[in-house]
């Protein structure tokens, strides 16, 4: 009977050794992904903030309307500062452990077994999103910056 147990408990853990090797492959399989879509997101944000160069910042101001900050640049000009904030919420997770026992002598059988579960709750995530546009004394943009996706 000692043995039965033992193989059991053996088994148990190879299961969850396995299992939590295969959570490492899956976590890194989700960073590998963000890492792709952040560079993909970041090329976008580049060409869109490219493409106001050597525009008037009338356009700019009719096209993305007032910006939330103004600055001098120190040589005549103006800084734009648009902000966003953006927000994410990580999902909560529960986690449950079982450990038990069984014992069997003749055509008895008994055991017990205990559960712990383990409740992360869910987190909400934030930061601001800024793009930059420089102004020349003219009036046209000659510079320009994001930090934020």
């Amino acid at each position: 009977m000692l043995i039965i147990s033992l193989y059991r408990e053996a088994r148990g853990k190879g299961e969850a050794l396995m299992k939590h090797t295969l959570k490492i492959k899956y976590v890194f399989l989700f960073l590998l992904s963000i890492v792709f879509l952040s560079s993909c997101f970041a090329e976008r944000i580049n060409k869109v903030m490219k493409s106001w160069m050597l525009t008037h910042y009338g356009d700019l101001i009719a096209s993305w309307g007032p910006p939330q900050m103004v600055f001098d640049d120190g040589y005549g000009g103006r800084i734009l500062i648009y902000t966003t904030q953006r927000a994410f919420i990580a999902p909560g997770k529960s986690t449950t452990y079982t450990t038990g026992s069984a014992t069997a002598y003749d055509n008895y059988i008994w055991g017990s077994a205990t559960s712990y579960t383990y409740y992360t709750p869910s987190q909400l995530y934030g930061y601001t999103a800024y793009r930059m546009f420089w102004i020349n004394k003219k009036g046209y943009i000659y510079k320009w910056a994001w930090r934020g996706l």
